[in-house]
């Protein structure tokens, strides 16, 4: 993962616990249908989605070393109430988050000088995530499992499900980075960013665009509609990321998304 030489890196164990998300979900299940497709990225339904293969060992980055620790506490308690293993100082790094100026052209520039811009992902899914919406850009590095032999409590095709195919290989994020323009966050709270960047970061996430009904209801839609948007992660966007880590990992899309919506309806 790049690094900011300028801006230290705070490291940062497991110090706080997550508060409970102020926002109520919609109350149908086909509300939580459409908005869990939504915030997942509209993904396809017979592939499973992507998540942490090990336990997070999270760096912030920011000018602003407080605030720097501020997020990263908040981003490492919601992945232990989402039931995500963490780990403290020491270990090696596998998400990164980074507030920095200008950080599209920053990328930019590192690829014109010939520098590998974020190792296992091609050039065409930089220049995807090189295209999203500003101010926030998301990197992960993802890698599918081999289907015979993989053991997680599931095995493919076992118990939990009767069919045995090459589209239920596990997919894994190996790492995970998501740069923030640094001047697209005044005027909003610290918790707000952190919530904020744990759906990018941990999950398989969507652009939300503000005329989306479902922006009120994700904090997702923090920076298309700041005015407006949630003042922490809501209840469904907790409930999509718990259920991402509880279910097997050969669970397709179709899979999770379907019970994060028969939750989140309750």
């Amino acid at each position: 993962m790049p690094q900011n030489p300028v801006l230290p890196l705070a490291l940062v164990a497991a110090l706080a616990a997550a508060a409970p998300a102020a926002a109520e979900a919609p109350a149908t299940a086909s509300e939580t249908a459409v908005l869990a497709r939504t915030v997942a990225g509209e993904p396809d339904d017979r592939r499973p989605l992507a998540r942490l293969r090990g336990p997070l060992c999270l760096v912030v980055a920011a000018t602003d070393q407080d605030f720097a620790r501020t997020v990263a506490k908040r981003i490492v308690a919601n992945a232990q109430a989402a039931g995500i293993r963490t780990r403290s100082a020491g270990c090696t790094a596998n998400a990164l988050v980074n507030f920095t100026d200008n950080p599209r052209g920053q990328m930019q520039a590192v690829r014109d000088d010939g520098r590998k811009l974020f190792r296992r992902m091609s050039e065409k899914e930089i220049d995807t995530a090189l295209a999203a919406r500003d101010p926030a850009y998301v990197f992960q590095a993802v890698e599918q499992s081999p289907v015979f032999g993989f053991q997680d409590g599931w095995p493919a095709g076992g118990d939990w499900t009767t069919e045995n195919s090459f589209l239920r290989a596990p997919e894994n994020l190996l790492s995970t980075m998501v740069v923030v323009d640094s001047s697209a966050i005044s005027g909003l709270s610290p918790v707000q960013i952190a919530d904020y960047v744990t759906l990018r970061l941990l999950a398989p996430t969507g652009e939300v665009a503000a005329a989306d009904p479902a922006a009120p209801q994700t904090i997702l839609s923090l920076f298309a509609m700041p005015e407006t948007a949630p003042s922490e992660m809501t209840r469904f966007d907790r409930t999509y990321l718990r259920t991402l880590y509880k279910m097997p990992r050969t669970a397709f899309a179709e899979e999770v998304l379907a019970e994060t919506a028969r939750v989140a309806a309750k």
